[in-house]
């Protein structure tokens, strides 16, 4: 066998490999070129969003997209795609007319600019746009603006809306109903909140509701409190009649260690009760040692100047137990309501 007879096997794999090597090269080549198209594309269409060229944005999207389907760029194009075409109402001039408020804070913080561009939303065509004017409209005249009626106008607009989508239609009813609340308007509140059940959570209507118990039991509390203060006002004017105050005061300041002890107890065995809990908080209980104090010196006080019988001794007792109740609640409410929950309060 002669040497080029030898050769021949490792020309053809030299040949072979060359082949393989200059396929690949044009492969990657073949490949890098919409890369680097859809890329470009990309990032026009960035730019023409920035400069709010919407129509030209979308077009520029849709064909980033097309250049490569399953390229780096794909998914951030799809999802602008999708987007823009939601709000396409209008030939994107709605949403161009949005997007000039939205991004100048100077534009979203003037009461002109947000009066403008609510008169300009009322032409809209029916869609999302329009939507969203009406929503960044209220939570300007809710928050910065200060107008509630105008507010609540607009969240009642989206609300009715047949354009607008499910979360942004639940939002406007949770924000009607958060906004009659926070301004004390309980009945307004759960009025709205059964109106609006449909789009609103059932926990979140049974707060609403238990906002609605607080208040009662809120007053109801103060006005116990009022009375045990004046009936003990009224026993010590009888006592004076009797000249008793001297014994009443005797009576007052043999109790005194009892009370402190009790008042003490309340508040540090209770507190570090609660404490030895992770989520455990002192402050109720220490706070409620604090309150009980005067609570115990006045029923004590009218014990000692009210009537011995034991009728009077019962109610004096009932009437007492009623106050701490509402001291406690009082507190509760004051420090942190949420610890009122518990109770379905």
């Amino acid at each position: 066998m002669g040497a080029s007879a030898l050769f021949m096997p490792t020309r053809l794999a030299l040949a072979i490999g060359l082949l393989l090597a200059l396929g690949l090269l044009l492969a990657r080549r073949a490949s890098a070129a919409p890369a680097q198209e859809d890329e470009a594309l990309f990032a026009l269409a960035e730019r023409d969003e920035t400069d709010l060229e919407l129509a030209r944005a979308l077009a520029r999207y849709e064909a980033a997209l097309a250049a490569a389907p399953n390229g780096r760029y794909a998914g951030r194009a799809s999802r602008r795609v999708e987007l823009l075409k939601s709000h396409a109402e209008g030939d994107f001039a709605p949403l161009v007319r949005l997007e000039r408020v939205r991004r100048d804070p100077a534009l979203a913080n003037d009461g002109a600019a947000i009066d403008a561009l609510v008169r300009d939303a009322a032409a809209f065509p029916p869609g999302l746009v329009r939507v969203e004017a009406r929503m960044l409209a209220a939570e300007a005249y809710l928050g910065r603006l200060h107008r509630r009626a105008d507010g609540l106008a607009l969240l009642h607009a989206v609300v009715d809306d047949p354009s607008a989508d499910s979360l942004t239609t639940r939002q406007a009813a949770r924000e009607i109903v958060e906004t009659h609340a926070q301004a004390g308007e309980l009945d307004d509140a759960k009025r709205e909140a059964h109106a609006l059940r449909t789009r609103l959570d059932p926990a979140f209507i049974t707060s609403v509701e238990r906002l609605g118990r607080r208040r009662v039991l809120h007053i109801a509390a103060l006005v116990d409190l009022a009375a045990l203060g004046a009936l003990l006002v009224l026993a010590l004017a009888r006592a004076r009649r009797r000249a008793q105050i001297p014994a009443v005061g005797r009576a007052i300041a043999r109790s005194a260690p009892l009370t402190l002890a009790f008042a003490a107890y309340v508040a540090l065995a209770g507190g570090l009760l609660a404490s030895s809990y992770e989520a455990g908080n002192a402050k109720p209980f220490l706070a409620l040692g604090v309150a009980v104090l005067p609570l115990v010196v006045a029923a004590r006080t009218w014990g000692a100047a009210g009537s011995p019988s034991p009728w009077a001794r019962a109610g004096r007792a009932m009437m007492c137990a009623s106050a701490a109740l509402a001291v406690a609640f009082v507190l509760l409410e004051r420090i942190d309501s949420a610890y009122l929950e518990g109770f379905g309060l």
